[in-house]
């Protein structure tokens, strides 16, 4: 809510104080609240419904798109038999949240709000651009335990809304570029 944000400035959520706000900012802001809980739950039904098909779809469309995108990545990973799922289904089911300061969430899922089928769709073209951000490093790896203990500590604990705006920039240039990698559970994209 703007009252929040002239209250307290950019980048200061872990230290706001809601007691502070006059009722009509809480009152707004947990209207705000609501409804973008809303959106985020409508968009990610198939994420927990029995047996997670969103999820599975979203972790083998990852796959699909990181082998058009970086071939040797994607085969450095199977080299080494790191399934997609072993690291990727914490960033499906958990929207990355895990991975970044919450400073970097927030920017980031702002930008789903902002982007049609952000949650359900944009998200993909964000984790494929998050793993390859890394891909030199990754493909350097000699094997199996290497690679996984990389990915489920990946070095963002210092990121920033810079990082975040060159990652939601640059996933947006290759949703551009691949528009129909999603899955629905349809089964079309």
């Amino acid at each position: 809510s703007s009252g929040i944000n002239a209250e307290y400035g950019e980048g200061n959520v872990e230290r706001a104080d809601i007691s502070q706000l006059a009722d009509e900012i809480l009152a707004n802001t947990e209207a705000d609240t609501y409804w973008c809980l809303c959106k985020l739950l409508e968009s990610l039904h198939d994420n927990y419904t029995f047996a997670q098909p969103g999820i599975q779809m979203k972790v083998h469309d990852l796959r699909r798109l990181v082998n058009r995108i970086d071939k040797q990545l994607d085969e450095h990973l199977e080299r080494n038999v790191v399934e997609y799922l072993q690291f990727s289904f914490r960033w499906m089911n958990n929207l990355l949240m895990r991975e970044m300061p919450l400073s970097c969430t927030i920017r980031l899922w702002d930008t789903y709000f902002a982007e049609p089928n952000g949650f359900s769709h944009f998200h993909l073209y964000v984790c494929a651009k998050f793993l390859t951000r890394w891909s030199k490093l990754i493909k350097s790896l000699p094997d199996f335990q290497a690679v996984m203990l990389f990915l489920q500590s990946l070095p963002t604990s210092k990121w920033t809304d810079d990082e975040m705006s060159e990652l939601a920039s640059e996933a947006f240039q290759l949703k551009c570029l691949f528009p129909k990698a999603v899955t629905t559970v349809a089964g079309t994209t």
